[in-house]
């Protein structure tokens, strides 16, 4: 059964499964705790724990596949670009300043 989740998952398929189960944990807490008198901070600890559990999944999803195309790197490629512009712009200066 794992080599059938990890081939279709990829291989953080153990953190996407372990995220969903938490995440279902705190929707489940949430539903007990939901009633008729219900405030904020009856449901605090569940969302957290959802969130938590959809933290985990999204990250097993992001960084747990072997194909470039899955992974989400748009942060580190926006990094590395102003990091580029950043090296071109002060090599003309100290080209210009000589």
């Amino acid at each position: 059964m794992s080599e059938g989740l990890e081939e279709t998952l990829g291989s953080g398929y153990q953190q996407i499964i372990i995220g969903f189960i938490v995440f279902i944990i705190g929707a489940i807490w949430g539903g007990i705790q939901a009633d008729g008198d219900m405030t904020a901070s009856d449901i605090y600890w569940p969302a957290f724990t959802m969130l938590a559990g959809a933290m985990i999944t999204m990250l097993g999803i992001s960084f747990g596949t072997e194909n470039e195309e899955d992974r989400t790197n748009d942060l580190m490629d926006a990094i590395n670009e102003l990091t580029a512009r950043m090296e071109s712009m002060i090599g003309s200066d100290d080209g210009s300043e000589e």
